[in-house]
C-alpha cells in the first residue's frame, strides 16, 4: 500500500513538473532595447542578449526582441511618443512579461505599462532617477566599479585627478550627476578627485577634449556612435585614436575599449546582466509578484588588462594584480 502511494506521489510530482515546464515554455517574453537594432551590437547589447537567451533556453522560452532608438531623441516628449509606438507593436503579441534594456527604455516604455510585469536591466541610473518604485516593475541594477578602478589607477599610476569622456546620452548624463554628487566621497574612498565628465557627439568635440584634458588620467565611458560628418566611428576606432593621441593614461569602463588599447578596466559582465534579468523574469513567470522581488545588483565583475599598452607606457603591473585578471590583451 505504501509502495503504491509512493509511486502515485512520484507520478503526481512528475506531472506537476512537466505541466510547470510546459507553462513556462509557452510564456511570451518581449525584450525591448532603447537603441536601434543597427547600433545595439556596438554597445554591448548582443552580450546581454546572450545571457538572456542562455537562461531562457533552459526553460524553453524564445524571447521576442524589439528595438527603438531613444538615445538620439532630444526631448522627453519625442522619447515618450517613440516608446508608445514601440509598446503598441509589443502589445500586439500579448506578452506575459516585458524586459526593458537601458534607462530611457524603462522610463519611456516600462513605466507606461501597468498590466504586464516588467523587468529592467542594462541601466546606469538609480531607482529614484529611473522613476521607481512601481508595483509591477523590478530588475537589475548595475554595480559601479569606479571606486575599484580609481584605486587601482592611483596605485599603478600615482594619479590624483580623473575626468571622463563619453558619448552624450541620458544614461551618461545620469552617470555625471551621480559623480558630481558623490565627488567628495569618491575622493575620500580612492584618493582620486573627480574633475568633470565631458558629454559629446562629434569627433571634433571629442578630440578637443582629449587634446586639452584637465585631469591626470582619462576614464572612457561610452565610446560608441561618435560622428565626423557622415562617418560614425566604431568604439575600437575611438579608443585607439584616444590612446594614441592622449597626453595622459587612458583607462576604460568596458572590456572592448581595453582590447582596443585602454590600459585596464574592471567591468560589469554584460552576459551576467542578461542572465540576472532572465532569472528574475523566470521567478515572475513562476508566480512571484514583481513587488516581492528586490532589485538585483549585477555583482559579477572582472579585471581586464592591455599588456601591450602597459609595456608601451612603461607601467609595471604587479603579479598579485596581473594574476587576478580574467583577460589580458597583448
Amino acid at each position: 500500500m505504501n509502495t503504491k502511494r509512493i509511486v502515485l506521489c512520484l507520478i503526481c510530482l512528475i506531472v506537476i513538473s512537466l505541466t510547470a515546464g510546459q507553462a513556462l515554455a509557452a510564456a511570451k517574453v518581449a525584450v525591448i532595447s532603447g537603441v536601434s537594432k543597427a547600433s545595439a551590437p556596438g554597445i554591448g547589447y548582443d552580450l546581454v542578449y546572450e545571457g538572456i537567451n542562455k537562461v531562457f533556453q533552459s526553460a524553453g522560452i524564445v524571447p521576442d526582441y524589439h528595438w527603438v532608438e531613444l538615445d538620439s531623441l532630444e526631448t522627453p516628449e519625442a522619447k515618450t511618443a517613440a516608446g508608445a509606438a514601440a509598446l503598441e507593436k509589443v502589445r500586439a503579441n500579448n506578452p506575459d512579461l516585458i524586459i526593458t534594456l537601458n534607462d530611457d527604455c524603462i522610463r519611456h516604455i516600462g513605466l507606461q505599462v501597468d498590466d504586464i510585469p516588467v523587468v529592467f536591466a542594462w541601466v546606469f541610473g538609480t531607482p529614484d532617477t529611473l522613476g521607481l518604485p512601481k508595483a509591477n516593475v523590478t530588475g537589475v541594477l548595475r554595480r559601479s566599479y569606479a571606486v575599484d578602478i580609481w584605486v587601482m589607477a592611483k596605485s599603478l599610476l600615482n594619479v590624483e585627478t580623473v575626468a571622463l569622456i563619453s558619448k552624450q546620452s541620458n544614461s551618461m548624463a545620469g552617470v555625471k550627476r551621480y559623480l558630481v554628487a558623490g565627488a567628495d566621497k569618491l575622493a575620500e574612498a580612492t584618493g582620486v578627485r573627480f574633475m568633470d565628465m565631458f558629454l559629446v557627439d562629434t569627433f571634433e568635440e571629442w578630440s578637443g577634449v582629449v587634446n586639452n584634458f584637465p585631469a591626470d588620467f582619462i576614464y572612457l565611458a561610452d565610446t560608441s556612435r561618435i560622428a565626423k560628418g557622415d562617418k560614425v566611428f566604431s568604439r575600437s576606432e575611438m579608443t585607439r585614436w584616444t590612446v594614441d593621441n592622449a597626453k595622459v593614461p587612458v583607462i576604460a569602463a568596458s572590456e572592448g575599449d581595453v582590447e582596443a588599447g585602454a590600459l585596464f578596466s574592471i567591468v560589469t559582465s554584460e552576459v551576467g546582466i542578461g542572465e540576472n534579468a532572465a532569472e528574475v523574469a523566470l521567478k515572475i513567470l513562476d508566480g512571484t509578484a514583481p513587488a516581492d522581488i528586490p532589485y538585483v545588483s549585477s555583482a559579477r565583475g572582472k579585471l581586464v588588462i592591455n599588456a601591450a599598452t602597459a609595456e608601451k607606457m612603461g607601467v609595471t603591473i604587479p603579479y598579485d594584480i596581473l594574476s587576478t585578471a580574467e583577460a589580458i590583451y597583448e
